[in-house]
């Protein structure tokens, strides 16, 4: 072989060479921001490398972060200051050696976009402040109730019965909208509204107490009922000494490990103390390893963070949780869907689509090849399967895209709504300690795994919906096999059964548009009724020892 006919040969196995790896180190400075040193190093970092944090802590705030416009389904989107921003990165990682990572206000952890083969382990994230804040119920009256506010929290009120809640970090005043208030040993939630609180009364999911705040003292707040007429006007659902929180994260503006459009990710041996918003949300992104997870509040506090845990949003391939503890959150431990939108218009080769929440602004899942189920809004009926070619984003309308498709879908009615069914995951639940949240809940075509877990204190274990009512998630099951667990007190915070199965605006009569669920090897303990199944074509069910299905 001659010279010249070697040139591609080395070109390509030097292509193809990993470039010399570098560690970037940083070392604790005490409270000192560490931001734009953070920023700085990522945006030097190539395949291969590691930012290393020495074991310690570490402060960071929103002022130094790099602003970038993300929109997080089912949450709000916009612009946010970003403390670790890897976009576009291959083969990187973060190795915190056990350091505890502190953020302060606005401060938005981790956005991993664009970006392939990244690790992010070993460190704690915690909040300098606490977006749960203590709301214990010390009198409560026909025209109204009085509460006592955690020592950390302060509050004043106006003239017109507005309140300005501060943690020192994190400022929410009801003039900006409803405010959430959970109940902690059972699940109850409702808003706090007072008159001038924006908002859509008509959109809220749960009721509100409509008041007006006066400041007792510096703890003391007395609310009185200033009487709204609207049908989800409410009065206290809270007993006097009950253990009661105020959500100041209840927008849910923050996720502390956000991945969007990213492939074969790990996080493994994170830890997640206390945050404003969600802790682990993916959308669009595949092949994702969470391992020895543990997101659990502090001593002494109630709440670990105020949203769910982990949220999967249309991804695709294999997502997996493992080895992992979970717990004390305001809302589900772990959320497995995807997203419908609503037909516009269809015409020719064309959908016009809308997502119908307003937290799924500029949310679009579609990509060229990616395969569509398109039903009708009520039976769930199939109406038509698509391709898709492209998608095109409305600029004028966050909420509007249109999407072209190789077949022609002129029978297709407005208002039905389209599924994407190639961003569906495979999801395997193994090995976890959940206790003390809402629900699990998982849907979509993947074959999904709930195996070997102690599950325990919750309002019902897990829930298989296709949720077309108000989120808009999406959708049928094709495989659930729930296998090995331990069931524990799972209707402790309210519920009626351990599982349930279901399609949202359907009962008993529900059109079965979900596949197979199995149920095996899992023993019970105080989960006196097991399972509700509805729209389920196959059941099997192996655990039938004293089995009580509803």
């Amino acid at each position: 072989m001659q010279y010249n006919a070697l040139i591609p040969i080395l070109l390509f196995f030097l292509a193809i060479q990993p470039s010399s790896a570098r560690n970037y180190t940083l070392r604790p400075q005490g409270k000192a921001d560490r931001t734009a040193e953070v920023i700085a190093i990522i945006d030097r970092m190539r395949r291969g490398d590691s930012l290393i944090l020495e074991q310690g802590e570490y402060h960071f705030h929103d002022t130094a972060a790099r602003p970038l416009e993300l929109y997080p389904s089912n949450n709000t989107g916009g612009m946010k200051h970003v403390v670790f921003p890897i976009v576009d990165k291959r083969g990187i990682t973060i190795d915190g050696r056990g350091s505890t990572l502190v953020f302060y206000g606005k401060a938005f952890p981790f956005a991993l976009l664009q970006s392939r083969r990244i690790c992010l382990k070993n460190f704690t994230i915690t909040t300098r402040y606490p977006s749960a804040i203590q709301f214990r119920m010390t009198e409560k009256r026909a025209d109204g109730f009085q509460v006592r506010l955690g020592d950390d929290t302060d509050f004043r009120t106006d003239e017109e019965g507005n309140i300005h809640f501060s943690t020192g970090g994190t400022d929410v005043r009801t003039n900006d909208g409803r405010i959430s208030v959970h109940a902690i040993d059972h699940l109850s939630i409702c808003y706090l509204m007072t008159p001038l609180s924006a908002g859509d009364k008509n959109e809220f999911p749960a009721g509100f107490m409509g008041i007006k705040g006066h400041a007792v003292d510096a703890h003391t707040l007395d609310c009185q009922y200033y009487g709204d007429p609207h049908p989800k006007s409410i009065l206290s659902p809270f007993s006097v000494g009950e253990r009661v929180v105020l959500n100041l994260a209840e927008k849910r503006r923050q996720i502390a490990c956000f991945m969007d459009g990213s492939e074969d990710v790990c996080v493994s041996g994170v830890k997640v103390r206390r945050f404003g918003g969600m802790a682990f949300v993916a959308q669009r992104s595949g092949d994702i390893d969470y391992d020895r997870i543990d997101v659990w509040p502090a001593a002494g506090e109630d709440v670990s963070v105020t949203a769910d845990i982990f949220q999967c949003i249309n991804c695709y391939g294999h997502v997996s949780i493992t080895n992992t503890r979970a717990g004390h959150s305001l809302d589900d431990a772990i959320n497995v869907h995807g997203n419908y939108l609503r037909v516009e218009q269809a015409q020719g080769h064309t959908l016009q689509l809308r997502a119908c929440h307003l937290q799924h602004e500029r949310f679009f899942p579609y990509r060229p090849g990616d395969s569509l189920e398109i039903v009708d809004s009520h039976t769930r009926r199939l109406l038509a399967k698509a391709r898709v070619r492209r998608m095109i984003p409305s600029e004028e309308d966050g909420f509007l895209c249109q999407v072209e498709v190789r077949e022609t879908v002129d029978t297709i009615p407005a208002g039905a709504l389209v599924e994407n069914i190639t961003l569906c995951p495979d999801v395997t639940i193994k090995g976890c300690r959940l206790s003390h949240f809402p629900h699990i809940r998982l849907s979509g075509r993947g074959l999904m795994r709930v195996e070997d877990n102690d599950i325990s204190h919750c309002y019902k274990a897990l829930m298989g919906n296709d949720l077309a009512e108000y989120w808009y998630e999406a959708g049928r099951l094709s495989t659930l096999i729930i296998r090995n667990n331990r069931f524990r007190s799972c209707t402790a915070l309210g519920g009626n059964c351990v599982m349930s199965f279901g399609v949202s605006g359907w009962g008993a009569d529900a059109p079965k548009i979900h596949g197979r669920v199995v149920l095996e090897g899992n023993t019970y303990e105080d989960c006196p009724l097991r399972y509700q199944a509805e729209g389920v074509q196959e059941l099997t069910d192996r655990d039938n020892d004293n089995n009580q299905p509803l």
